[in-house]
């Protein structure tokens, strides 16, 4: 989310994006996201930054308080594993806990290792699977972004949205995030076909050496097939043979919650590796009043957005 590309897709709506200079004794650029919200004022929003030590934080919260022009507050999310110093920095200086509006579990693959070691590094079951799909004739492969292959991947995302009842962004939102990665040359989109037909395709995105999962779907009359275990491995090969030293699968439920919605994605995800990552919280720095009602109220604010709209806030 802190790629020129994510800048040009979040401009081209209500958002309103500015790269900004954070840090005393170096310049620290980041992407800041700042939308209206009803009631409340302006939010500004510094989404998924990384590389941020706890000596970093006096430093950047004092130049988010001089920068922050009509926000009534900040919310900042931090791309980074879990870290009791950093949390216990952002905490000393005034920032409170807040809703992430950004997964905070995720299942990732050290793709730099090389295949093998990805290979072996897998439970059993994700191995077993990737070979049954292999001896029922489930090919796999990169293939371009044209207009049959984008009305492929649409139907098999609301085909996997109205079976797993997951949401997904209109089909508007998705075609323009896809094209502009793919203009940029940091999108890939993946099928796996049997017997001719596509059986399942997934939509990756790239930022220097990283690769996320953005989209995916499969058919829901071809579950023994196993395509998208298969489908996930070839991903795997192909970003570790372009030299992508980290793949982030996405979100996946808190595993120590079993009762979490999702389940069912995170025994797939978790498959292909034995941990599951658990990144930093969301905090909120406030500016002004309103910005504690905010805080408190933020989740009944997004419902009731998305209840209006069928589309989510952020």
């Amino acid at each position: 989310m802190q790629s020129s590309t994510w800048g040009s897709i979040r401009s081209d709506g209500p958002w309103h994006v500015s790269r900004r200079g954070f840090g005393a004794e170096c310049d620290y650029p980041v992407l800041v996201f700042e939308r209206h919200a009803e009631g409340f004022g302006t939010l500004a929003h510094v989404a998924r930054v990384s590389g941020l030590a706890p000596a970093d934080i006096a430093p950047l919260s004092e130049r988010i308080r001089a920068d922050r022009g009509r926000a009534f507050a900040t919310k900042i999310e931090v791309y980074q594993p879990r870290d009791e110093r950093l949390v216990a920095a952002f905490e000393s200086l005034g920032w409170l806990p807040t809703r992430a509006s950004q997964y905070r579990f995720s299942v990732v693959i050290e793709t730099a290792m090389g295949e093998e070691r990805i290979f072996a590094s897998m439970k059993k079951r994700a191995r077993n699977e990737i070979r049954i799909a292999e001896r029922k004739g489930v090919v796999t492969g990169r293939v371009q972004l044209t207009d049959e292959n984008r009305r492929s991947m649409l139907g098999l995302v609301r085909e996997t949205e109205d079976r797993s009842g997951a949401f997904f962004r209109p089909a508007e939102y998705l075609e323009r995030v896809w094209q502009a990665f793919v203009g940029d040359d940091r999108g890939r989109l993946y099928f796996a076909w049997h017997d001719g037909r596509v059986v399942a395709g997934a939509f990756v995105t790239l930022f220097g050496r990283n690769a996320w999962f953005k989209d995916g779907g499969s058919l829901r009359d071809q579950p023994q097939l196993m395509a998208s275990r298969l489908l996930q491995w070839a991903i795997m090969r192909d970003l570790a043979a372009s030299g992508i030293e980290r793949y982030d699968l996405g979100h996946v439920p808190p595993p120590a919650e079993p009762d979490a919605p999702g389940q069912g994605v995170l025994t797939f995800k978790s498959a292909f590796t034995s941990d599951v990552l658990e990144y930093m919280p969301a905090f909120q720095l406030s500016h002004a009043d309103g910005a504690e009602e905010w805080r408190l109220s933020e989740s009944g604010f997004l419902a009731r957005y998305r209840e209006r709209t069928g589309d989510y806030w952020y």
